[in-house]
């Protein structure tokens, strides 16, 4: 059973489309991270998926219940929205009893973490006497996520959790998800910072106006351009007909450049030196032969600039 699956998901305001056919799947023991920019849709996504709005239509099912029974999961999910969610003159110890009862429940008197746990397992039991507008911008959203994780939840779903942290909140709250997911814990997180999600998710999905794009295991997401190589030539003609044949090549495209003409390939089960040496042996003069940079943010790119080439329609989230 998934933690959380979503098919065929559409979220309209009349006749503004926010959320357009999205289907994604988060497996138990999962950090799956909902990847994109602001406005693509992330925050409707989640919302939907919490029961905190209606679809249009699609189906929602959370912990193996459909959202429409979200009720059913009381205890068991925990979400923090990149948004206050504490009562600034109450303390941090009230604020935690508050939000226990806005969900339902004392951790208290339940099986699971205690309210005291969480705010300990946060590493802010000491400041349970502190009001929580005192309460520095890293310290109120482990107030929050402390408040999510009463009850020993089996989902912790963030929004933008590194919104606002400063190099060394954002150092802090990845290690945090890691530890959460290496008790058990599926952590579901949106954000649009690739380069920090790519140290912490196992999985993600890749959301541009509203629809996913592009989801799998990270290693998944960054395979499609591991082995990728940028040729940079003189005689990009020349260049093609040596090498488009060759086993474990295959030419992706080209494009002219100040410096010559730039081949993007693929080099499977072949080096780059031995493509080298046929290129030079046809009369070839290479300038350049450098691997493509296989990360998030340029997988997010590329998927990016062909979503724009599509034509895609601008969506507000």
């Amino acid at each position: 059973m998934s933690a959380l699956e979503i098919r065929s998901l559409h979220k309209r305001y009349g006749r503004l489309r926010v959320v357009e056919d999205l289907s994604l799947r988060v497996g138990r023991g999962e950090i799956y991270g909902l990847l994109g920019p602001n406005g693509s849709g992330k925050t409707t996504t989640l919302s939907c998926a919490l029961g905190l709005l209606r679809p249009t239509s699609g189906q929602i099912d959370v912990l193996g219940e459909p959202v429409r029974h979200l009720a059913r999961t009381q205890g068991r999910v925990g979400a923090v929205f990149d948004r206050p969610s504490h009562v600034a003159g109450m303390t941090v110890k009230q604020n935690m009893a508050y939000a226990a009862r806005l969900r339902g429940f004392d951790p208290r008197h339940r099986a699971g973490r205690s309210a005291a746990e969480a705010l300990e397992r946060l590493g802010i039991a000491d400041l349970r006497r502190r009001r929580a507008g005192k309460l520095s911008l890293g310290q109120a959203k482990r107030l929050a996520i402390a408040a999510a994780l009463a009850g020993d939840p089996e989902l912790l779903v963030l929004d933008e959790p590194l919104s606002g942290l400063d190099t060394l909140g954002v150092r802090s709250m990845l290690a945090l998800v890691r530890e959460l997911a290496g008790e058990g814990l599926t952590v579901v997180l949106s954000s649009h910072r690739l380069h920090e999600m790519e140290q912490v998710v196992t999985h993600a999905g890749v959301l541009l106006s509203g629809r996913i794009v592009r989801e799998g295991s990270l290693d998944e997401l960054l395979a499609a351009r591991r082995g990728r190589y940028t040729i940079t030539i003189d005689d990009g003609p020349r260049a093609r007909a040596a090498i488009e044949h060759m086993p474990g090549v295959e030419v992706l495209g080209s494009a002219t450049s100040p410096e010559g003409e730039r081949i993007d390939a693929r080099f499977t089960d072949i080096g780059a030196a031995a493509v080298n040496r046929v290129l030079v042996e046809s009369g070839c003069a290479v300038s350049a032969l450098e691997p493509v940079t296989s990360s998030l943010q340029a997988v997010f790119e590329e998927l990016a600039d062909a979503d724009s080439a599509s034509g895609s329609e601008g969506r507000v989230a």
